[in-house]
């Protein structure tokens, strides 16, 4: 249920739908209004397969393993019936999003405003993010070790802009400096105390959560929009959240994940951070998540030899689950209408990713491919092709280059998303249902 029926675009999703019902939409609902950040999609993701039997850290049950890499991204391993020395089959997503975080040293006082200074993550278009409400989240580390965690019910902030009769020269502006990054500060508070409204709130913040402001240079805070993901349209056919990319995938392959049977290969599932900045540190593509996880497997399988890590990862198989920008009929030209992502259609696969010239890009090879869609088509999932635009005006990328720097097969599948990046961002609510089919078929068949 690939590239034919073209005169279904937009419904092969809901056409695989009937008879199945919307199982995995209250799911999704839910977990993206509870995880907003990279480190509440750990502790959720976590919690699921510690109740679900898996040993950690090096304890490999019948169930699996898994491993928590210092609270910033997750993988977790299932058994199959071959011995994982002989090469996984990986779905990575990544649980880090666009949003604004919280300077270091992040207070100042203006005319009675409490200013926090803020640093916006990943790529933006900063006017999205100025005049609609957001909450604080993350957590603040004391020297004690203890840990004190913002859930988001606590602040309701919002960073101010200028309004349009003090503006008059914003015309003649560029749409990328409409709001500058160092603009993007947030009000804090402005009730004075006995001397001033920094005063005021420091001592709000110590009584009430027992931190003061120089713990705020070992605080990890970000702002993220307000609000719960729902069921938007008239008919309630589009799911509506912040975070879609890339949590909708991480939803999506854990779904999978833990419900897929009979299982030939060991499978893996990952969710990694910072994706959204080059997958640096400690969490991201780059660091050492599949590494640990894989070496804990084949300790556990008894396997010793020099190399058996690297060809384990070389035999390995995966997919970079991310999402691609679905087609938007009030932008028609911005897409390669050839290559078309649209939503409703399935997830989009992506042969590569890149800009310009296959720049940065991880191409994959037709054989993998082949082999893909021979799964889903088993499966009679819906699929798509998909690009990130046009040649020389579109692009990204995706955490794929980076698995395939181990010498495995890499393909991006994921669901088309409307508005990528924008606070909130829009699929079609039959694609979720799809995307978990997709990611099943890939780790059974």
């Amino acid at each position: 249920m690939g590239e034919d029926r073209k005169d279904r675009r937009g419904y092969r999703s809901w056409d695989f739908l009937k008879g199945l019902g919307e199982d995995h939409l209250e799911g999704a609902l839910g977990f993206m209004s509870r995880c907003k950040t990279e480190r509440e999609a750990v502790r959720h993701l976590a919690s699921a397969l510690a109740q679900a039997g898996f040993g950690q850290d090096g304890q490999v049950t019948q169930r699996g393993t898994f491993v928590n890499l210092k609270g910033r991204a997750i993988g977790a391993y299932r058994p199959g019936r071959r011995p994982a020395r002989e090469g996984v089959r990986i779905v990575a997503s990544h649980g880090d999003s666009p949003r604004i975080d919280i300077k270091p040293k992040p207070l100042y006082e203006d005319k009675g405003l409490l200013m926090g200074d803020c640093h916006y993550y990943g790529g933006i278009k900063q006017y999205q993010w100025v005049n609609v409400p957001l909450e604080l989240r993350g957590e603040v580390h004391l020297k004690d070790g203890t840990a004190v965690e913002l859930d988001g019910s606590q602040f309701r902030l919002v960073i101010p802009d200028l309004a349009p009769h003090l503006d008059r020269n914003m015309d003649a502006r560029k749409a990328s400096e409409t709001i500058k990054g160092e603009d993007l500060d947030v009000i804090l508070g402005h009730r004075p105390g006995d001397s001033d409204v920094k005063g005021a709130v420091l001592g709000l913040l110590k009584d009430r959560y027992g931190f003061g402001e120089e713990d705020l240079v070992s605080a990890d805070l970000a702002l993220v929009p307000q609000g719960d993901a729902f069921l938007g349209g008239v008919d309630g056919s589009l799911l509506i959240s912040y975070g879609l990319d890339d949590r909708i995938c991480t939803y999506t392959s854990f779904e999978a994940f833990m419900g897929a049977r009979d299982l030939e290969q060991g499978a893996v599932f990952l969710c990694l951070d910072r994706e959204e900045i080059g997958s640096e540190g400690v969490g991201g593509a780059q660091g050492a998540l599949i590494r640990l996880l894989l070496s804990y497997v084949l300790e556990a399988e008894g396997a010793s030899g020099p190399f058996d890590l690297e060809r384990a990862l070389a035999a390995s198989e995966a997919i970079s689950a991310d999402v691609t920008e679905a087609y938007n009929p009030m932008y028609k030209d911005a897409f390669d209408h050839n290559q078309l992502p649209v939503a409703g259609d399935g997830p989009a696969m992506m042969k590569f990713t890149g800009v310009k010239g296959k720049y940065d890009a991880s191409e994959s090879r037709g054989e993998f491919v082949a082999r893909v869609r021979a799964r889903l088509y088993g499966a009679s999932v819906p699929w798509q092709v998909g690009s990130l635009g046009k040649v020389g005006t579109g692009g990204g990328g995706t955490v794929a280059k980076y698995l395939a720097r181990y010498g495995m097969d890499v393909l991006d599948l994921g669901p088309a998303v409307i508005s990528l990046h924008a606070p909130y961002e829009i699929m079609s609510a039959a694609d979720v249902t799809a995307t978990v089919a997709a990611y099943r078929a890939f780790y059974e068949r």
